[in-house]
């Protein structure tokens, strides 16, 4: 979310919301903000021609220290992809938001290969919807489940409560519940501070502090971290 509010327009901001969903793969929370951020001094908006080089991405990597992050080879062909699935709806997937329903943006958001297509679940394309919610009116009709983010399994793990050996909408429909229960008044900003839940920046701080101070987090009368 923070480098889409850097943005300029709200089309540019939903196109970096799309990137940093494609490439939230086995990274840190804060790694993957210090990536899009240093890609942004680069690249104002990833929709823009010319493409951005593949050396420039992988030079932005190598600055970020992430060369050992699983996607970095593939991380050029994610920004060309999601550049062209924008530039495809004439780079205002604003209006492509507005004007379809939420199972229309799901099917859409798939041809992004890295969407999560092995995935029946499509846990990227649920966390794009979520975070799209925050920025722009996303059409009529009903949302899918609120996602399973790797915060909400630290919370679960860290509770006691995680069970292992559930089938993915065994863990999908458990998370959904967990955010009813800790804050009933409005589940998606429980899902929200949980996404960061327990991701370190360093040995005396997390992530989740850097979204929500802790006396106003939706969830901290329930964190033992709360300060």
């Amino acid at each position: 979310m923070q480098a889409a509010n850097r943005a300029e327009t709200l089309q540019a901001k939903i196109n970096w919301l799309l990137l940093g969903s494609a490439l939230q793969q086995k990274i840190g929370l804060s790694e993957l903000q210090n990536f899009l951020t240093e890609l942004q001094k680069e690249i104002s908006d990833i929709a823009s021609l010319p493409v951005p080089s593949e050396n420039l991405i992988l030079s932005v990597i190598s600055k970020c220290g992430l060369n050992d992050w699983n996607l970095a080879q593939q991380a050029a062909g994610i920004v060309w992809s999601v550049g062209r699935f924008a530039r495809a709806r004439e780079n205002r997937l604003d209006l492509w938001a507005k004007n379809h329903p939420p199972s229309v943006l799901w099917q859409q958001s798939s041809e992004i290969f890295y969407m999560g297509k092995s995935n029946p679940l499509r846990p990227k394309v649920l966390g794009f919807l979520f975070r799209l919610s925050f920025l722009s009116n996303i059409g009529e009709g009903v949302l899918p489940p609120l996602p399973n983010f790797a915060g909400t399994r630290r919370w679960l793990i860290q509770s006691g409560i995680y069970n292992s050996e559930q089938s993915p909408k065994e863990k999908l429909r458990d998370a959904n519940s967990l955010y009813k229960e800790l804050f009933p008044q409005k589940p998606p900003l429980a899902c929200h501070a949980l996404q960061f839940f327990a991701e370190p920046v360093d040995e005396n701080t997390y992530f989740c502090q850097k979204i929500f101070p802790c006396n106003l987090c939706p969830v901290g009368d329930f964190c033992k971290w709360a300060r």
